[in-house]
């Protein structure tokens, strides 16, 4: 968002400007969350996941199929995430995934009564089962460091126990 480049680290605004105009990019980075290893290709989607939530059953539903699929949000509670992730899984969106990039999950709001899982937990929990690779903590959404994602862009994921690859192929 232009509104957060004054915030926005170097290596967010490259990949801004490389997203641009046009020029390849790869993403590397460690991550300490329990990632599910394996190699996924496909179109990449997402965004937000109350927007993608609010979008089904309309003409703006997206296919799943086949893609991988990058979630991100702000400013909600870990009871609306689980909902809306319930709610995506009983759609029958996240079973034919080729992988699943979790982002910024950030200015969760406090809750009267704790929900006792975290953003990430509640995410796993959902999509444990799955043979796709997923990883947590992707430097995107709203935040400092926001890698740039093109989507309808072919990608490949690697993920390891602690480490991640994507790159556009």
């Amino acid at each position: 968002m232009p509104y957060t480049f004054d915030e926005s680290t170097p290596e967010a605004l490259i990949s801004l400007n490389k997203a641009l105009f046009g020029e390849q990019q790869a993403y590397s980075y460690s991550s300490d969350f329990n990632n599910k290893t394996g190699v996924g290709q496909g179109i990449l989607i997402g965004g937000n996941l109350t927007l993608l939530a609010m979008v089904q059953g309309s003409v703006s539903e997206m296919d799943y199929t086949d893609k991988i699929l990058f979630l991100e949000d702000v400013g909600e509670q870990e009871f609306s995430i689980d909902r809306m992730m319930r709610m995506l899984k009983r759609a029958g969106k996240l079973k034919n995934l080729k992988g699943l990039i979790i982002g910024a999950f950030n200015e969760i709001e406090e809750e009267k009564i704790s929900f006792g899982q975290t953003a990430d937990q509640v995410i796993w929990e959902i999509v444990k089962e799955y043979d796709y690779p997923v990883c947590f903590n992707f430097p995107t959404g709203h935040i400092e460091n926001n890698l740039s994602m093109i989507l309808g862009a072919v990608v490949e994921l690697t993920v390891e126990k602690n480490n991640v690859q994507f790159k556009y192929l």
